[in-house]
């Protein structure tokens, strides 16, 4: 594989506001999304849904809301 790079296509969502750091652990993020603290394009979606580049998001954390545009 002499440095080729493989792009991801999707990702869960619970995992993506993982890794980007929203929430401590994947849990807490799964928690967050099936209380309905997450919208994905004005909806509410499920833990598993795939998310793509383009999506948008909406994220409340305790008092802070964060408005996140999926660009990669």
């Amino acid at each position: 594989m002499s440095g080729e790079v493989v792009a991801v296509a999707s990702i869960r969502l619970d995992v993506w506001l993982w890794a980007a750091r929203f929430f401590k652990t994947r849990s807490l993020a799964k928690q967050a999304v099936e209380t309905g603290k997450v919208d994905v394009d004005g909806q509410r979606p499920k833990s598993s849904r795939a998310i793509r580049v383009g999506d948008a998001l909406r994220v409340q954390r305790g008092d802070e809301i964060f408005e996140i545009a999926v660009r990669g």
